[in-house]
């Protein structure tokens, strides 16, 4: 479930900082290509989301025994569509591409049946208990001050802080609070009073994927991944969590609930929140710098409801509706591709934890809130159902994807992603060094770093 839209106001060169710093870089190197050491023999990849495919389906290439487990009952982790409820599949995590200068734009773009578009929309601001469009709130002070605080809050130097820090530092004014934290926060995947300004700068400099952003105009994310990675996921050994790694004799031995695998190197792809619950445990002990890492990334709550309703009413020109007390942002996810009346509530940190503890209830709450912005009954008068994605309640993903927190950065995630005892390895989105953690492509490139590592004698 990466963040929906990146505002790049600015892809400003790396500073000194970071050229002293070049084993950061080296480390994710966006730009890799697959350039396999000599070193071949039986490898274990746990997780079958993006990363665990992509690293599965390379080693596989390269002539490797490979082994995939995956935890739950089906392929793609944070990869996945709602059929049914409307003439086109609805993405239930992932839902733009970032970028077209990436591994995963060529191969979305390459998938028969499946095309991207940019819609033409306009966002909706929900602002003093009135909502309008950005152009009707044109040169609103309000508003002028979040936007403001949204395009800089990347480019920051100083102390570290929370985000929601600087924006009281500022003085900026509490009510356009909900506004920034939607802008940043919540497409971030938490709550800008727990995410780090200067981790978002630093990851932001380094981004390079691109500034445009893409929906998909018709096919699915699901459709790619049975394209481009079929014959890898014929063999991936579902509903086998695994629960024990122990790494202590020449060969590394894998426990199931039902089964040891063994094999000379594994690959762990698994989402940060698993290694932050300690769903596995290793012997020995990962090594005390990995442990900080792990728990120096922030992941936590992220949902997506999905209403369908028996007829618009909302401005059909409108793509996003920002601010809102209870959603923090909705949009229309058929928007230039289907007539269906259907809004995704995309909801982030601390009101996704409030929603989530509602159970169904989050749905009458939405209900309830999109009422008081358009007046009367005007949702809940024309509601059919409703679905919802509580990935924080998903039992082996536990979250929506990484974020930078104050103390962490870079470097945590370098850490994160290192190799123990050339038998362990690790990809991921939060192991990705380069400024694309919390996204698709991110993970792809994670897997290439570590498809390259794994074949070093």
């Amino acid at each position: 479930m990466e963040r929906k839209s990146f505002i790049r106001q600015s892809l400003l060169a790396i500073p000194s900082l970071y050229l002293g710093n070049s084993w950061l870089l080296s480390s994710c190197n966006k730009k890799d290509e697959v350039k396999p050491g000599d070193w071949r023999g039986d490898v274990i990849v746990i997780g079958a989301g993006i990363a665990g495919l992509h690293t599965a389906k390379l080693l596989t290439n390269l002539g490797m025994n490979v082994t995939i487990l995956e935890a739950s009952d089906k392929t793609g982790g944070r990869i996945r569509a709602l059929s049914g409820m409307a003439d086109f599949d609805i993405q239930l995590g992932a839902e733009e591409v970032h970028g077209n200068k990436s591994e995963w734009y060529n191969l979305v773009t390459a998938t028969p049946g499946v095309s991207l578009h940019t819609p033409d929309g306009e966002d909706y601001f929900f602002m003093n208990n009135t909502l309008k469009s950005e152009t009707a709130w044109a040169g609103d002070a309000t508003l002028v001050q979040a936007q403001t605080f949204e395009s800089t809050a990347r480019n920051y130097s100083g102390a570290d802080k929370t985000v929601h820090q600087a924006e009281l530092d500022q003085g900026n004014n509490p009510a356009n609070f909900e506004i920034s934290n939607a802008l940043i926060g919540n497409e971030y995947g938490t709550s800008n009073n727990r995410l780090s300004i200067a981790g978002i700068t630093e990851e932001d400099r380094l981004w390079d994927s691109g500034d445009k952003n893409y929906n998909l105009k018709t096919g699915s994310y699901n459709d790619v991944l049975q394209h481009h990675y079929a014959a890898v996921i014929d063999k991936v050994l579902l509903n086998s969590p695994v629960t024990a790694i122990d790494y202590n004799g020449t060969k590394v031995n894998v426990t199931t609930a039902g089964k040891v695998y063994t094999a000379d190197r594994v690959v762990i792809t698994v989402p940060l929140s698993v290694l932050k619950n300690e769903l596995i445990s290793f012997m020995p002990a990962l090594p005390a710098a990995k442990k900080t890492a792990i728990s120096a990334i922030g992941m936590g709550a992220g949902m997506k409801v999905i209403m369908k309703f028996n007829s618009r009413f909302w401005d059909g020109a409108m793509d996003s509706l920002i601010g809102g007390p209870k959603s923090a942002e909705m949009w229309v996810p058929g928007l230039g591709r289907s007539g269906a009346f259907v809004l995704t509530a995309f909801i982030m940190g601390e009101k996704a934890e409030h929603l989530s503890s509602l159970g169904t209830g989050a749905v009458s709450a939405l209900l309830s809130e999109l009422d008081m912005m358009y007046g009367g009954a005007a949702a809940s008068s024309v509601f059919d159902t409703a679905h919802i994605i509580d990935w924080g309640k998903e039992p082996y993903i536990l979250g929506a994807y990484s974020y930078p927190v104050v103390g962490g950065g870079i470097a945590q995630r370098a850490q994160l992603g290192s190799s123990v005892d050339k038998k362990l390895f690790f990809a991921g989105e939060a192991t990705h060094t380069a400024g694309h953690s919390g996204t698709v492509h991110g993970a792809l490139e994670t897997a290439i770093r570590v498809v390259n590592e794994v074949t070093q004698n």
